[in-house]
């Protein structure tokens, strides 16, 4: 028994590229996975612009807030709104998809009704 032989015979072809192309163009997304999609663009760019506008203070204490010499980009709160939008666009993302399924099962189920 070698163990090359058996990979040989367990192994399969990786996806061919028309395969995997047809596969994506047959994916329709419905109203909520596209809202998800478009509000986790917005979260990302929101993100950058905040991080920028609420610039934190890189020389002097927080007391002295007005006198800070030097600004630095705000990544903690970045990577919060960017976590933030993830999170919201995923729960959203993840209903669409409930939401398809439920309406693929009705129709298989409406087929055998007729």
């Amino acid at each position: 028994m070698d163990l090359f032989d058996e990979i040989d015979k367990v192994k399969e072809d990786f996806p061919r590229v028309n395969r995997v192309t047809n596969e994506v163009r047959n994916y329709k997304l419905n109203v909520y996975q596209i809202i998800a999609i478009v509000l986790f663009g917005l979260c990302f760019i929101l993100g950058i612009i905040f991080g920028n506008l609420f610039a934190t203070c890189e020389t002097s204490s927080w007391f002295f807030y007005e006198s800070c010499k030097v600004k630095e980009f705000n990544f903690s709160l970045m990577i919060m709104i960017w976590g933030a939008g993830f999170f919201v666009s995923l729960a959203i993302f993840s209903v669409g998809h409930i939401i398809l399924l439920l309406t693929q099962i009705l129709e298989k189920v409406s087929k055998f009704n007729v």
